[in-house]
């Protein structure tokens, strides 16, 4: 199977990236985004957070990343918290299936996200994304 990183993820989810009559993007962005991820329940976000999607398709394979991401519909995420101190203080607690997120650009919200399933979050972490 083809991965966007070479660490494991830490959980997956569904993401929709908004429309820009949503408030969202004009253009679509592509597999490799390095968005902001804020849970949804601290609106408005009292810290942003660096966990990266790795969208993915029926087979596993991650998306290319020369291939625009659709806007509007729910997307496959493989997503990976690149802070290993944040990932095991703050996001271990945080992080489960259900939880709401959103994706940010600066300060502009431009996609939403529900985690569907906790893969790697409480393995140990080796290498780098």
């Amino acid at each position: 199977m083809h991965r966007l990183y070479r660490i494991l993820d830490d959980f997956e989810a569904t993401i929709r990236v908004l429309t820009e009559a949503e408030g969202g993007r004009k253009t679509s962005p592509f597999n490799g985004v390095r968005w902001d991820f804020a849970y949804a329940i601290d609106n408005p976000p009292n810290q942003l957070y660096m966990i990266w999607p790795d969208f993915y398709g029926p087979s596993g394979d991650s998306l290319p990343t020369d291939e625009p991401l659709l806007l509007g519909v729910e997307l496959r995420a493989r997503m990976t918290v690149l802070d290993d101190k944040l990932r095991e203080e703050i996001h271990r607690a945080r992080i489960k299936p259900g939880v709401e997120f959103f994706c940010h650009e600066g300060s502009k919200r431009v996609a939403v996200g529900r985690v569907t399933r906790i893969t790697g979050l409480y393995a140990a972490r080796e290498g780098a994304a």
